[in-house]
């Protein structure tokens, strides 16, 4: 609730204020009483109410000077003047220095002050609105902190909480869903926007949260949620806990991101730890073999469940598989809102595997004309699925039952090049994605691309590309 000062020398007129209106009734309440304006001034510093109600003429520092001394201070109190007709050169001093309104004592009601609150609580209300727009840099940060994008995002880098004081007294509700690519409205999480001040939406990777702003007492908004696994929640907030208990509400989704089972350590069976499972991924990848890349995301999604992972943990690990194979692929990651719209653990491993699919059919078409020999588009999809082996043009014959030299002779016509050239044309192909988009050394990407060492491969590199590996990558990675 607002908090009003009643300032008044006179102790039955203050009394007869406070007892004239149900202030709580109307999202007040009396925060403190004073009997002079040098007594106001000290309640006005220590307690900085929304609303001072005081009369102009009192001894010592009266009305007027308070509210300047107020104004001062950088205390933007609405100040209320009480004052009698003879007072009315004060009334018109006390608007020019920013008095919300002045009333007539002799005509004063519980209706003309709660008109007057009304319209007070209007601006206030305002102001709140403004003000909570500087607080979204502030959720960006701790929401890149929660998901590990960046350093120290908790803290307040920019001052962002020293310009909101006005959310310091109030009470904060959090409440966090899986709703995908889309957000969630307030009416699907049973949020009732008119018991609060003001609610907050905030959508980003796939998640949705409402930040609830209140004077508290929300304790039956809090239990109409507390049993229902799809939403997260944290009552009894505050500003300055919000990393913390934001973080405990997105944690609580756990249980519905894994279906019934969530939360609970599911037996183990030996499974490979992710460190080892990312590197046979990769390893599988750079052979273009989809099948056994599905079955090791499969077990890696299996190890994040038995290792009770959270799902801001598991979509984190996802979007960096994705990126990685993305760029081995010589593609950019493209990919994020496709991952973001998962709402559970299985629909999140369908997607990964989708992108892995698309990636590896771009690899196999990317650089390669299918002919209309079915027996030479046969050795060619070999070729793009085998080349890290030591492959040998008999095999090839072998492969597609006919002789070595009946394959030379109708893969020369169909492609231009022999099954050998061929095979070197996609290894250097692929040698140049490895070049550009990952760390290993020449002598590594030479292993992972097929040739027996890497002074044959850079031999082979520069006749066909023109330049040796060190030199493609220093050039292509400026």
């Amino acid at each position: 609730m607002w908090a009003i000062l009643l300032v008044e020398d006179e102790a039955f007129v203050r009394e007869t204020l406070r007892d004239t209106v149900e202030w709580e009734r109307h999202g007040f309440y009396v925060v403190g009483e004073a009997g002079n304006g040098k007594e106001a001034l000290t309640a006005i510093l220590e307690l900085k109410p929304d609303v001072v109600i005081a009369d102009i003429v009192m001894p010592g520092m009266d009305g007027i000077e308070l509210l300047k001394e107020t104004r001062k201070a950088g205390i933007r109190s609405r100040f209320i003047m009480l004052t009698a007709m003879s007072d009315f050169e004060y009334a018109r001093d006390a608007l020019q220095y920013g008095a919300f309104n002045y009333l007539l004592k002799l005509s004063l009601n519980d209706e003309v002050l709660l008109e007057n609150l009304a319209r007070i609580k209007g601006e206030l209300l305002e102001e709140l609105s403004v003000a909570s727009e500087a607080l979204y840099p502030y959720f960006h940060r701790i929401w890149s902190g929660i998901r590990g994008t960046v350093a120290a995002a908790d803290q307040d880098q920019t001052g962002t909480i020293a310009v909101t004081e006005k959310f310091h007294g109030l009470e904060l509700e959090i409440y966090t869903i899986l709703s995908g690519a889309v957000p969630a409205a307030a009416e699907k999480m049973n949020i009732q926007t008119e018991e609060y001040l003001l609610v907050q939406p905030f959508h980003e990777g796939g998640l949705t949260t409402f930040f609830c702003w209140g004077f508290g007492k929300k304790a039956t908004c809090a239990n109409r949620h507390k049993h229902i696994l799809s939403i997260g929640m944290a009552s009894g907030s505050s500003l300055s806990q919000l990393s913390q208990d934001w973080r405990s509400a997105l944690n609580q989704l756990n249980r519905y991101w894994y279906g019934s089972m969530g939360g609970q350590v599911k037996e183990r069976h030996e499974l490979p730890p992710i460190a080892e499972l990312e590197a046979e991924l990769i390893r599988r990848f750079e052979v273009r073999d989809e099948r056994q890349c599905t079955e090791v995301t499969a077990l890696m999604w299996k190890s994040m469940e038995a290792s009770s992972f959270s799902h801001v943990e598991v979509k984190i690990l996802a979007a960096h598989l994705v990126h990685m194979l993305a760029m081995l692929a010589g593609r950019k990651s493209e990919y994020r809102q496709e991952l973001d719209s998962a709402i559970s653990h299985a629909s999140l491993l369908v997607h990964v595997q989708q992108v892995i699919h698309k990636l590896i059919q771009q690899m196999k078409e990317e650089h390669v004309s299918f002919t209309d020999h079915p027996e030479v588009n046969r050795v060619i999809q070999y070729m793009l699925e085998h080349f890290k082996e030591n492959i040998k043009i008999a095999d090839l014959a072998k492969l597609v039952s006919i002789n070595v030299d009946y394959l030379s002779t109708v893969f020369g016509k169909k492609t231009g090049l022999t099954p050998i050239a061929y095979l070197q044309n996609i290894r250097i192909e692929q040698a140049k994605r490895l070049l550009l988009h990952s760390k290993l050394n020449v002598e590594e990407i030479a292993f992972q691309t097929g040739f027996a060492d890497d002074a044959y491969f850079i031999k082979v590199f520069k006749r066909m590309v023109g330049q040796t590996p060190s030199s493609f990558r220093r050039e292509n990675n400026t």
